[in-house]
C-alpha cells in the first residue's frame, strides 16, 4: 500500500519561495558547512540543498540536474536531484561558475 502524503500545507507555512528552470516552488533552502579533507588539510566549503514535494520537481522536469534555481534572488544550478522515496526531494544545489 503506498503512502499519499500533501506536504503542501507543511511547505507553505514553513517554506521559502524559489524558481525551478523559471517555474515558482516552495521548499526548505539550507547551505551548511562542510569541511573537506584536502591533503593533509581541511577547507571549508557549502553544500546548499532545496529540499521540496518530489511531485514540484517532476512538474518542471524529470531531471532536473542542471537547471537553474534562484532562492532568495541568488542563482544556483541544480547538481544532483535526491528523491527519498517517501514524496520529498533534496536538490544538492553549486553556484554557477564564476560566482563560486
Amino acid at each position: 500500500m503506498a503512502i499519499t502524503e500533501d506536504f503542501d500545507l507543511f511547505f507553505t507555512d514553513f517554506g521559502a519561495d524559489a524558481t525551478l528552470g523559471g517555474q515558482p516552488v516552495r521548499g526548505f533552502f539550507a547551505a551548511p558547512g562542510v569541511v573537506s579533507q584536502v591533503g593533509v588539510h581541511g577547507m571549508a566549503t557549502t553544500e546548499p540543498t532545496f529540499t521540496l514535494p518530489t511531485a514540484a520537481v517532476v512538474a518542471v522536469q524529470a531531471d532536473p540536474v542542471d537547471l537553474p534555481l534562484v532562492v532568495g534572488g541568488v542563482p544556483y544550478t541544480v547538481a544532483e536531484h535526491q528523491p527519498d522515496g517517501t514524496g520529498i526531494s533534496t536538490l544538492v544545489l553549486q553556484l554557477p561558475r564564476g560566482l563560486a
